[in-house]
């Protein structure tokens, strides 16, 4: 029985070292390239293609892994979104406050008639409306403003519990009707003679600390083209920290406080 075996492995080593694909016959084992036929003969290419593809699945799993991470860490638009809320109020300077809803400054005041002109403004460029909704006294450049516009305006600042005392604030040019219900808000661009930067943003649960840097305008770069370079943090020369809250119903926040902070 060995003796057989022997001989066929001779026939075996004979066929696959024949000297060309003529010389080779055609059997059960061999074709005729002289490649052994079998049962798994695609097993190896199958099994690296596999392979790459798994290589491939896994890279694209950790490149979804690191750009979600990445999209969850951008405040980009958390950034945007608090300095247009924030706007109002900072470009104002306000004293430091411990409970915007307790406490009152002619700084609320202006921030809360300052944000109603804003939002007129920029109603009006998104509808390509050439008249405002309020009407307008021509004399004194201003929109007759319900009070009533104003306390909701308030209110989206500094919460719904903030208390607003009616006035005239001196040299604001903003002047409180009692007889027509009424304020006289200015239609002019509130300039501080600063240009305000976020910093950085601190979330806890509903609160946010949102550090403010105010950078002098004679500070501001230009570039080649006459831009002007978006100014940063390193240049203020003073920060503010603001408290707000979120109220996840509504979506909307609210001023709690505000911090006098030194540069460093």
């Amino acid at each position: 029985m060995s003796e057989q075996i022997e001989r066929n492995n001779d026939i075996d080593i004979e066929l696959t070292e024949a000297t060309s694909a003529e010389e080779r016959p055609v059997t059960r084992r061999y074709n005729k390239r002289g490649k052994r036929r079998g049962k798994y003969a695609y097993a190896a290419p199958v099994g690296f293609l596999v392979s790459l593809l798994s290589i491939v699945g896994v890279i694209a799993i950790i490149m979804s892994v690191v750009g979600y991470f990445q999209k969850k860490n951008d405040d980009t638009e958390l950034r945007k979104e608090l300095y247009y809320y924030l706007e109002p109020l900072l470009v104002y300077s306000p004293e430091p406050f411990s409970n915007a809803a307790k406490q009152e400054q002619d700084a609320f005041l202006n921030a809360a008639a300052y944000r109603v002109m804003l939002a007129e403004q920029n109603r009006m460029l998104m509808e390509g409306d050439e008249y405002p909704q309020y009407d307008v006294e021509l004399e004194m450049n201003c929109y007759i403003v319900p009070v009533k516009v104003v306390e909701e305006s308030y209110r989206a600042l500094f919460g719904p519990k903030a208390k607003l005392t009616h006035r005239t604030i001196e040299g604001s040019g903003i002047e409180y009707s009692k007889s027509d219900d009424c304020y006289y808000i200015p239609y002019w661009e509130a300039n501080t003679g600063y240009e305000i930067v976020i910093d950085t943003i601190k979330q806890r649960k509903d609160s946010y600390e949102v550090r403010v840097g105010f950078v002098p305008v004679t500070d501001i770069k230009y570039d080649e083209h006459g831009e002007t370079v978006p100014p940063t943090a390193e240049q203020a020369t003073h920060f503010q920290t603001y408290t707000l809250t979120r109220n996840r119903d509504k979506g909307t926040y609210y001023i709690k406080s505000c911090a006098d902070e030194k540069k460093s």
